[in-house]
């Protein structure tokens, strides 16, 4: 079965998130409001401008394309981007991009960045990647972007502003730094993390795979480490978010086939908060 070479685009309110996921064949999103991509599939030529790549793992379909993202980016004049992978693997990775300068005899200017479950990484002053690790057959994170704003602390509500400038006149700090977690994007993963990981519950966008809907599937979404349909069902109360983003569906089914199982099972609650990705008329299930 062939994909579309649409890209999928899902309007999440602050931002947006353009790209394609299908199991063993492509994954990528860009959140251009961001300045980021998660994972770089093939790289696309929308990626190239990127300055800020996320891979989640080392399986081609979502870090085929790093390489040719270093070598557009030096063709384009474009300044040294970043690719973040996970830190067992960043290693390995130099030696791919050695590998491929000794072949092309050329020298490719690329930040390769290893991170590990608990760090963070400062984007600008007021967005953050907080990395954690998801549960696949390599080693594989997530990622979740944070923003931060500066709110008026509440032991100064309901002051008067005269008040209020007075006080910041003579040097007093009236806010505070409050943090939200706007995406937390799992990448490949099985049901282990719907148990290790509550953030995924509480962020306002979750972009979680979906690899398998079919009945009789669920043991070869373990055997595969992917998540089936069910093993969502299972935990559908404790989904907190605004928005829920399925992903990296089953190339063995067609779009029609995944939203029909998906419209028939996911309960009422749940569905004007869940997207599909997948070209329209198989995002929305409302």
């Amino acid at each position: 079965m062939s994909v579309s070479d649409s890209v999928v685009r899902i309007d999440c309110g602050r931002f947006t998130l353009e790209g394609r996921s299908r199991a063993g064949n492509e994954t990528f999103f860009r959140v251009k409001e961001l300045g980021l991509a998660l994972d770089i599939g093939r790289c696309p030529d929308f990626l190239i401008g990127v300055p800020d790549i996320f891979v989640t793992h080392s399986h081609l379909d979502h870090s085929l394309g790093i390489p040719f993202y270093a070598a557009q980016r030096l063709l384009q004049k474009l300044p040294t981007g970043h690719v973040y992978v996970p830190q067992e693997n960043v290693s390995d990775y130099r030696e791919l991009m050695k590998i491929h300068e000794r072949l092309e005899g050329v020298a490719y200017p690329l930040d390769l960045i290893g991170l590990k479950p608990g760090d963070e990484l400062s984007l600008r002053r007021d967005l953050k990647i907080r990395v954690h690790r998801s549960t696949h057959r390599v080693v594989a994170n997530a990622y979740e972007v944070v923003g931060s704003s500066a709110r008026l602390d509440e032991k100064f509500a309901g002051i008067a502003p005269d008040r209020l400038a007075s006080l910041r006149n003579a040097g007093e700090t009236l806010t505070t730094e409050v943090e939200t977690s706007l995406l937390f994007y799992t990448g490949d993963t099985d049901s282990r993390i719907l148990d290790e990981n509550e953030h995924l519950y509480r962020t306002r966008v979750l972009v979680i795979e979906c690899s398998f809907t079919g009945e009789g599937e669920r043991e070869r979404g373990r055997l595969y480490t992917h998540i089936h349909l069910d093993d969502l069902i299972d935990v559908a109360k404790r989904f907190e978010n605004e928005l829920i983003v399925l992903t990296h569906f089953s190339l063995r089914d067609s779009p029609a086939s995944i939203h029909e199982r998906i419209r028939r099972r996911v309960p009422d609650f749940l569905r004007s908060r869940m997207r599909l990705a997948l070209p329209p008329p198989h995002d929305q299930i409302m």
